[in-house]
């Protein structure tokens, strides 16, 4: 039993241990950003694919890009910078301005939110919006 308890105390230590060391989460204090706030929360805002080329791509972005992103809520940065890539731009009027693109691909991106549970169980879509059969244009069940 001795053992047991000193195991259990043994391991309340080391994983105490490790939260004390776990890097702090930077603090989005919301736009405008400097470039260091948006490199430091980039690695939780931007897709893991991204953030290993993110300093140098962000070293190249031509400025109007770099404004826009730097003025823009932090959860706008990935929808902002794939409409660039798609080749609109905020800096323009007409069909190529990214202002639609941005927005379609965060709503695209939050829709499936509410399909899961805080603790990350997946519960589906409501009953209310089965019956409705919203779809996009893929047939993807929308449920705004």
């Amino acid at each position: 039993m001795l053992r047991f308890i000193s195991m259990l105390v043994l391991a309340a230590a080391l994983s105490l241990q490790i939260v004390k060391d776990a890097p702090a989460a930077a603090v989005d204090k919301g736009p405008p950003y400097t470039d260091a706030e948006f490199l430091a929360l980039s690695a939780d805002r931007l897709p893991n694919s991204f953030r290993k080329t993110l300093p140098e791509w962000w070293a190249r972005a031509p400025d109007y890009l770099r404004k826009h992103v730097l003025n823009s809520p932090s959860q706008m940065w990935w929808p902002i910078i794939e409409c660039n890539f798609f080749g609109y731009r905020p800096d323009v009027t007409g069909p190529v301005n990214s202002t639609k693109c941005e927005q379609d691909l965060y709503k695209a991106s939050q829709r499936g939110k509410d399909n899961w549970s805080a603790d990350g169980q997946w519960i589906g879509p409501s009953e209310a919006c089965r019956k409705r059969d919203k779809r996009s244009e893929w047939g993807e069940l929308i449920c705004d």
